[in-house]
């Protein structure tokens, strides 16, 4: 049976559709390493290229040059706002962040996100200040 998650690659290298992970499979440091991989997307993360196509994406959504015109608009910035951030966040939870941060890291991060759409350099030298306590989940 072949297996739809498997993509075949040249020099028996094989990638991962769900991880994203290009790996030998008769490595057994391979095969563990993809098995944990796995393990923190089951805990909440993501995957590197699905961050960084959520946070380019919602990035390009909230930083609107003509200004946010309308309920719709302005109800879709926001979700930009936090397809951003829980990219981040996804990242710190595959870095062992504790559970228990999270309130306090998204609340940062919004306050991150809005100065940043507003061009507040007052208010994103604060931010970057709150948000430095989970750098070392980045």
């Amino acid at each position: 049976m072949n297996d739809i998650t498997i993509l075949q690659k040249p020099a028996g290298i094989v990638e991962c559709r769900i991880c994203g992970l290009n790996f030998l499979p008769e490595l057994e440091e391979d095969r563990e390493r993809h098995q944990f991989e796995h393990f923190r997307i089951i805990c909440g993360g993501l995957p590197y290229e699905v961050r960084e196509f959520l946070k380019s994406a919602g990035w390009a959504a909230a930083e609107c040059e003509d200004g946010v015109q309308g309920d719709k608009a302005r109800r879709d910035q926001e979700i930009a706002k936090r397809a951003v951030v829980f990219a981040w966040w996804a990242r710190a939870i595959s870095n062992g962040i504790p559970e228990n941060d999270f309130e306090p890291f998204m609340a940062a991060h919004l306050a991150f996100v809005d100065a940043t759409v507003s061009g507040d350099e007052e208010q994103i030298e604060a931010a970057d200040a709150a948000m430095a306590r989970w750098q070392k989940y980045g």
